[in-house]
């Protein structure tokens, strides 16, 4: 619920741009936390996937939109730990992030691919 409220607030821009990059990289560590709880260290159930997939098309969407105004504007000022960079390397974590939850890899070719690159049999969570 937190993500989501965040997400709607960021949309709604009460915030400085600045405010919302760091509001959006909060959104996305709760994010992440919350994924690994309900989707890796337990078996999925249909409304978890659902939800993460629902949450992380937000983020990227969100992450967009702030590309886009961190353009418009000329970028995030000298001072911020953030960089631009930041932000567009995180979209593409995300979209990364999507393509291997609900990408058109088969569960089997995603175990393939885990076992090749962990050396051992992966268990499919997904």
């Amino acid at each position: 619920m937190l993500v989501d409220r965040n997400l709607h607030d960021l949309a709604a821009r009460r915030y400085g741009l600045s405010h919302e990059v760091v509001s959006w990289f909060k959104s996305l560590a709760l994010f992440r936390e919350l994924e690994d709880e309900y989707l890796i260290a337990r078996k999925p159930t249909p409304t978890s996937k659902r939800c993460h997939r629902s949450l992380l098309a937000m983020l990227i969407a969100e992450g967009e939109r702030l590309l886009h105004e961190l353009d418009r504007s000329g970028g995030l000022p000298r001072n911020s730990r953030i960089s631009q960079a930041d932000v567009e390397a995180t979209v593409e974590e995300l979209q990364d992030t999507q393509r291997g939850w609900y990408g058109a890899m088969s569960d089997a070719r995603r175990r393939q691919v885990l076992e090749e690159l962990t050396g051992a049999e992966a268990r499919s969570t997904r």
